[in-house]
């Protein structure tokens, strides 16, 4: 036991020194303000491990009148067939409530849950009701897309929004797992990583980091949004081991310059490297120049701001800012020089 424990304790400095030096490595090949890093699962997950949807039809009881109109047929078709499954023979036209409504049972089942585990329910109404507000949602089978059933719910419902939409709740907990959901994250021996956001150059880093850190592996980056890995014998008999091992992996990320703005609120979100080429910008009183000022410009009177050439997007909204430019007004610029070609980088209208 011993000899096993200075050898894994051997392997484990051995490739914190080698995830340092890839971490060195990465520093000295960008530029020093570029140089952070973020762990691998932070931007990358393993492929098979996913959630899944369930859903199912139900009915909720205890709406206090504000359920289903007694012109609902649905209500009393499912009101009929739910009493009958207790000994209970009614015809529909008999049924007369407005205390039950026919609902929709929404959940996603997160990987790896096991029998007896809970996960929360929307509940949405699909008829006439009023309000779910109050009620009790009744035993739900919850199936997924193969038709199987992999959970029940029921419980006492919690309106989502109390002051918007009386029509949908939940109940955070309110389903039971009913088999295991197990994800399969390994095939023939290769572990595939997907990127959150793909990047070309993400991808190959994270294929180098992992090539140092585990030079006895096969790893290729194949396009922009998946690495694959040939695990070697030692670590395919401990697989969560290995991920646990590669997730935190140092990673110097590469991103796309992004503008993203929201006209309705105003909002402009400004990514890194976001840079701005030659242009000239005339709104009202005020003329912005980037680049070399021209000659017509020293001879107006008119207020003249000269920025030197290629800067971020950073500066020029600051600079608007200080001369008294609105949310709007921004935008409104930015719109205009991505129109002309001067922005380098995506602009994103949300």
């Amino acid at each position: 036991m011993p000899l096993f424990w200075d050898r894994w304790r051997l392997r484990l400095y051995i490739r914190r020194a080698i995830t340092l030096l890839v971490l060195l490595l990465f520093c000295w090949s960008v530029p020093a303000q570029d140089a952070f890093t973020v762990r691998l699962k932070d931007i990358a997950y393993i492929q098979g491990i996913r959630e899944n949807q369930l859903v199912g039809f139900g009915l909720v009881t205890g709406l206090e009148g504000d359920g289903d109109s007694s012109k609902s047929t649905l209500l009393k078709t499912v009101l009929s067939s739910l009493l009958s499954a207790f000994s209970v023979s009614v015809t529909s036209s008999d049924l007369a409530s407005r205390n039950a409504a026919v609902v929709m049972v929404t959940s996603d089942i997160p990987p790896f849950v096991r029998a007896g585990d809970r996960i929360g329910v929307q509940v949405s109404s699909i008829g006439d009701a009023k309000s779910l507000r109050g009620g009790i949602l009744l035993q739900t089978p919850l199936k997924g897309a193969n038709g199987e059933t992999y959970a029940v719910a029921q419980g006492a419902l919690a309106l989502k929004d109390e002051d918007g939409h009386a029509t949908v709740g939940e109940i955070p907990g309110g389903a039971i797992i009913e088999q295991d959901v197990l994800s399969t994250y390994l095939q023939n021996g290769v572990i595939s990583i997907l990127l959150r956001n793909p990047d070309f150059t993400t991808a190959a880093r994270i294929a180098d980091a992992l090539r140092l850190g585990f030079p006895d592996l096969s790893v290729s980056a194949v396009d922009a949004s998946l690495i694959r890995i040939e695990m070697d014998d030692e670590n395919a008999r401990n697989p969560v081991g290995f991920i646990s091992a590669i997730e935190e992996l140092a990673i110097v990320p590469d991103t796309e310059a992004r503008v993203v703005i929201n006209p309705r609120s105003g909002i402009v979100i400004v990514g890194k490297n976001v840079k701005i080429g030659q242009v000239a910008i005339t709104f009202r009183e005020t003329k912005i120049e980037i680049g070399p000022p021209s000659r017509s410009s020293r001879n107006q009177s008119e207020h003249i701001i000269s920025l030197p050439d290629v800067p971020s997007v950073n500066d020029l909204v600051r600079i608007l800012q200080t001369v008294g430019m609105t949310a709007d007004d921004i935008i409104e610029i930015l719109k205009g020089i991505d129109r002309a070609g001067a922005l380098f980088g995506r602009l994103i209208i949300m």
